[in-house]
């Protein structure tokens, strides 16, 4: 019996009657698979048992109560798991990860089963929720299973222990026992959305960004927004800066101009971008406080281990691991790592200078053509080896990242964007800080910057562009042969299960289709996508060429726009037609990435004053007997009226609209009116017994008294 029977009208046997995404009748003792786990060929037989009765296993027993059908593949392929859910299990766990919807009334809420069908579209519960959102509740509900007290290792791997509280997938995936986990693409679906993304006759047309949130998830969604406001905010820049090009004159205020309208600018930009952010993110639901009662909600990462304890906010349990090793990994292992990397970024800048010292003083000067491309060598040299660099770190920020053991998912990406952009500044911004003000050598520096910003734009764009089509070329030569495979599921695939895999679900006998089988083939050989962190970190990279020395190079806007336009489509191609479907995650901001910015923003008022300062025209303006002290405070005293503005600017700018304040406001004064009507409802139910037996008796009493006389009236008058 469907535990939301009573909810559901005609609602019988938890198979029958659905359709698919593509509007298709299920069979009976069918599902559909929204996740694939792929284990490894050599995978131990008891490991796959256990874990898949855990998923199915109900969740007052430690399982996830998920429907899992077994695919065994030939001799030498790996054993697919295809997991789906219920109805009344994706409801459930819609209502308990607090997934909004909009309300008949226009009110954008948490989904609430008591009264289900006061929302929006919720007459056809099969397509209620979108994939994205059931995927997020399944992915959910397999992360959650975690081992117990007396599961101290996996099933036939006895070396591969097991502590209470650890996600047992996580240790799975860990272990290579399953080699991937991933969803399914709706193919209809994605192709709408690549023919409104991708197409080149759609790219100068703005982003489906609504599309965007409802297909990968609202994170991916405010990554392709902030990177088209962002790509937009530099239209301004760009055009001042082609005018200054075309039109050069002599002068200090031509750059100094220049630099103020950009350092504004820059402030006017983020601010504008947290408005419009928000502005997003209440519209799709996710637009939550950020206090400490939030966070203590929030639910822990699966990568998370630590001995079973309780949330002392929720009273649920979740593993507790004490604050004091993660704080001593960090300064005993982390910083001293981090050290490391930073002294090697330095050494390399120095060698570099080595270099270009060496060839300007041995090589030959008039050999034209040659010449000048010899004497960039170095600058090339250099802008790779620093990609290269960045590369490296990023590998070792993440393991050290995992290895500090954060509680909250939102915790671990700020620590890890923190490290990213410690080197990433240092390694790519340090040579630039050496020119302009050790060497003070603004020639040099307009060269420097323009060469490194060009090359590692081009180097970036034959990563982004040309590498993606050389693997679609080759995933289609893969497709061909998995094709012919898949074409002979019935052969490859048994849909019988040896005895002791012949489970039973809390829902029957469960089969997925051959459509599903021949799907999950073919997208198994499809790139993994490595998240958003590295496009941000591009972006942040290309903000400070742009901003930092904006008053030395004003073309830098132009090749940033000229780059970002390209960066939109050809990230749009890699999600759509390169990567597996990522799994959605939750987001209501670009996280420490928009501090990092706004940190950007603060520095570029220092370089730029201070690269004005240095001009000797400016030198010029002032009187001859200044001392060097009072010629250093007059452009403190302009960089601080400078920060003002900025202040200024961003206080006038709010970040929330004035009907978005109201709305949330709305909301809040809707759930407390829900919290009191359901406090009053609980409390009725809960009446002493001896008060309901009172009152029962008084309602009997009456009755009686009331038969006694209305028996009295038709009886009449008695007579002697």
């Amino acid at each position: 019996m469907s535990v939301l029977e009573p909810l559901i009208p005609g609602n019988g046997t938890e198979l029958k009657s659905r359709t698919n995404k593509s509007g298709e009748h299920i069979k009976e003792d069918h599902f559909e698979p929204y996740i694939i786990l792929e284990f490894d060929p050599k995978s131990k037989q008891a490991a796959l048992e256990w874990l898949t009765a855990k998923l199915q296993a109900p969740r007052v027993d430690g399982g996830a109560e998920l429907l899992v059908y077994t695919s065994h593949g030939e001799e030498e392929e790996e054993t697919v798991l295809y997991v789906g859910a219920t109805i009344d299990r994706l409801l459930i766990g819609a209502e308990e990860g607090r997934i909004q919807k909009m309300d008949k009334s226009g009110t954008l809420r948490d989904i609430s089963l008591s009264d289900i069908y006061s929302f929006e579209k919720a007459e056809d519960l099969d397509h209620f929720l979108t994939s994205a959102e059931k995927q997020r509740v399944i992915l959910k509900a397999i992360e959650s299973v975690r081992a117990t007290d007396d599961e101290t290792h996996i099933p036939g791997y006895s070396q591969h222990h097991l502590y209470p509280g650890k996600s047992i997938i996580k240790k799975y995936l860990s272990r290579k026992i399953v080699t991937s986990m991933y969803p399914l693409h709706e193919e209809e679906d994605l192709k709408r959305l690549a023919s409104d993304w991708c197409s080149f006759n759609k790219y100068l047309s703005p982003q489906p960004i609504d599309s965007i949130q409802k297909y990968f998830g609202t994170k991916i969604a405010i990554y392709f927004s902030f990177l088209g406001f962002y790509t937009l905010s530099l239209i301004p820049p760009t055009l001042i800066g082609i005018i200054y090009f075309l039109y050069p004159w002599a002068s200090m205020y031509r750059e100094a101009t220049f630099a103020l309208f950009n350092l504004i600018w820059s402030t006017i930009f983020l601010e504008a971008w947290k408005r419009y952010c928000n502005t997003q993110c209440f519209k799709w639901g996710v637009l939550e406080g950020s206090g400490s009662l939030s966070k203590s909600l929030e639910e822990p990462r699966a990568d998370y281990h630590g001995t079973m304890g309780t949330n002392a906010v929720t009273g649920k349990p979740e593993p507790v691991y004490p604050k004091w090793k993660r704080v001593l990994k960090f300064y005993l292992v982390t910083v001293p790592i981090i050290s490391l990397c930073l002294t090697v970024a330095f050494f390399a800048m120095l060698a570099y200078f080595w270099a270009e010292h060496w060839i300007k003083k041995y090589a030959p000067q008039d050999l034209g053509l040659i010449t000048t491309l010899q004497n960039l060598l170095p600058t090339i040299v250099y802008a790779i080896a620093i990609g290269i660099l960045n590369t490296i770190y990023r590998t070792i920020a993440v393991k050290l990242n995992k290895y500090e053991n954060h509680r909250l998912q939102s915790s671990y990406e700020n620590h890890l964007i923190v490290k990213l952009i410690l080197f990433e500044f240092v390694n790519c911004f340090i040579c630039l800080f050496y020119v302009a003000f050790y060497l003070q050598d603004t020639a040099l520096l307009k060269t420097f910057l323009g060469t490194v910003l060009v090359t590692q734009q081009i180097v970036g764009q034959i990563q982004e562009s040309m590498v993606p089509f050389l693997f679609v070329k080759r995933r289609q030569i893969q497709l061909e042969k998995a094709a012919k495979r898949a074409g002979k599921a019935g052969k490859a695939v048994t849909d019988a299960e040896p005895p002791a895999l012949e489970r039973q679900s809390s829902t029957g006998s469960c089969k997925v289709d051959d459509t599903y089988k021949r799907q999950a083939a073919l997208e198994g050989l499809m790139d993994v996508s490595t998240g958003c962190n590295d496009e941000y970190l591009e972006m942040y990279i290309q903000f400070g060429y742009v901003y930092l020395f904006s008053s030395t190079f004003p073309l830098a806007a132009l090749w940033a726009l000229i780059n970002n336009f390209i960066e939109i489509r050809t990230d749009a191609f890699k999600f759509c037609k390169v990567f597996r479907r990522p799994f959605t995650q939750q987001a209501n901001n670009i996280g420490a990435w928009q501090p990092a910015f706004e940190i950007i923003g603060l520095i570029s008022v220092i370089t730029n004053c201070a690269l004005i300062g240095m001009d000797p025209g400016v030198k010029k303006l002032l009187p001859s007997d200044i001392s060097p002290v009072n010629y250093v405070l007059i452009f403190v005293a302009a960089e601080h009226i400078v920060l003002a503005v900025k202040a200024g600017v961003a206080i006038l700018v709010p970040d929330l609209p004035k009907w978005v304040s109201l709305q949330m406001a709305k909301q809040e004064y809707q759930a407390k009116l829900a919290l009191r009507k359901q406090m009053k409802e609980d409390s009725s139910k809960r009446k002493p017994k001896l008060v309901d037996r009172i009152l029962d008796a008084a309602q009997k009493k009456k009755v009686l008294m009331d038969a006694f006389k209305s028996k009295s009236l038709n009886q009449g008058p008695t007579t002697v």
